[in-house]
């Protein structure tokens, strides 16, 4: 009892000197909701272009067609928000300003188009791009080929529908008035139905995992990487925190006396180090619920497993920052050498999100060399939980992953560090 009032006793000066610490709150709390909210904040607003109206390219559109089809083919155009359609009667003028660089592309209309879709000839859309901007011709293209669809759709529906009729007989006597409202009517029912199956479509795409759990939309997957790569890339600056609290209490003497209260030398360490797990999981609360309440981060069904997994990284984190208090010849040097070890750390194990997944999901030299940090394992943990709605017992392998490591690397700090 007395070594876990000790321990205890540690622990609550270590948090009150934490408290006092501005400069230490700041790195540990302010930089990570900085960070998060403004990268939230920009992939929010990318996933919203086009939603409000926003334009993102310009196209000259040169529609030599004079049928029913052209028309159909730029009202589509024009009704797409994130397309400028810019209507053009003169080609070369509108591939000089392609060439400037001043309208994404140009999109020709062939005077044939109207007449090959009814005689269902095969026919073709020009698409001239600005070389300079292969992403952005690649969407127009992609945006063309969608509106083409649909009239090639109609197109065949309405060849089927006059084949049909032709072919049986049944207007053989009927004038070409009544023909034409017979083939009029009967496509204009089958599009309707078609458009109604697509409102209600027979086949659904639900996007699950191997296990059957459904998975989230694309900007809550980022989310549920974005915030606890922060979190534990900032969770690990505590390695020079940590660190330089223990020497410099070894370099004013400080544990020398507290050695001869006496409290125990494990107390010490473990009340340091519990402080320090205190303050990371904090971390973790507060940047989980600003993602979670701002930008509907998901957080999964499991708290159990969340907080084991914060545990577990504070864990690692805290040791680390013992093993370089027992390796460090100063409190400076400690706080280098945590400082640098947090930054390659966090590079190596993805905590620096600059791709859409974890570098744990990657393939390759990335996603092997990723596996040999803490951070990996943690990220990964947490993004099981959140994205996959995964429980404990589908984290254990990464909690465990946690806990060997930083039992490990508690040990050779025990082992290493002197108290005087």
């Amino acid at each position: 009892m007395k070594t876990i009032r000790y321990t205890l006793s540690v622990t609550w000066k270590e948090i009150l000197l934490l408290s006092k610490d501005r400069g230490t709150l700041a790195i540990m709390f302010l930089m990570p909701l900085l960070l998060g909210s403004v990268f939230g904040g920009i992939n929010l607003q990318l996933m919203q272009v086009g939603e409000e109206g926003n334009i993102l390219f310009d196209i000259h559109l040169v529609n030599q067609d004079a049928g029913v089809f052209g028309e159909q083919l730029e009202a589509a155009l024009n009704e797409i928000s994130i397309v400028n359609v810019i209507p053009s009667d003169s080609l070369p003028d509108s591939e000089e300003q392609v060439a400037k660089g001043e309208v994404t592309a140009v999109v020709i209309i062939p005077a044939s188009f109207t007449g090959d879709i009814n005689s269902y000839t095969p026919t073709k859309i020009e698409v001239i791009v600005d070389p300079a901007a292969p992403d952005s011709a690649s969407i127009v293209s992609g945006i063309l080929n969608q509106a083409a669809a649909e009239i090639t759709i109609w197109g065949e529906v309405q060849y089927g529908v006059r084949t049909i009729l032709d072919e049986s007989g049944v207007m053989e006597n009927a004038n070409p008035e009544v023909q034409m409202a017979v083939a009029g009517q009967t496509l204009g029912v089958i599009m309707t139905q078609l458009n109604e199956m697509r409102r209600d479509p027979a086949i659904l795409l639900d996007n699950r995992t191997l296990e059957g759990v459904t998975i989230e939309g694309d900007i809550e997957l980022f989310f549920a990487y974005l915030f606890p790569a922060f979190a534990v890339m900032f969770i690990f600056f505590i390695i020079g925190i940590s660190a330089v609290s223990l020497l410099s209490e070894r370099e004013t003497g400080t544990l020398r006396r507290m050695l001869a209260a006496p409290i125990p030398r494990g107390a010490v360490i473990a009340g340091k180090m519990l402080a320090f797990m205190l303050l990371a999981c904090a971390q973790i609360v507060i940047l989980f619920a600003v993602g979670n309440i701002l930008f509907d981060m998901p957080l999964g069904e499991s708290p159990l497993a969340l907080i084991l997994l914060a545990v577990a990284t504070a864990f690692v984190a805290t040791a680390l920052g013992m093993l370089v208090a027992s390796l460090s010849k100063s409190s400076k040097q400690a706080d280098n050498i945590g400082m640098i070890l947090a930054f390659i750390l966090a590079a190596i194990g993805g905590a620096i999100p600059i791709s859409r997944i974890p570098f744990a999901r990657m393939e390759g030299f990335i996603g092997t060399l990723s596996q040999v940090t803490p951070h990996a394992h943690a990220i990964e943990g947490f993004y099981r939980v959140m994205t996959e709605n995964a429980g404990l017992a589908q984290v254990w392998l990464q909690i465990g992953v946690l806990l060997v490591m930083g039992i490990v690397i508690f040990l050779l700090a025990i082992w290493r560090f002197r108290f005087e």
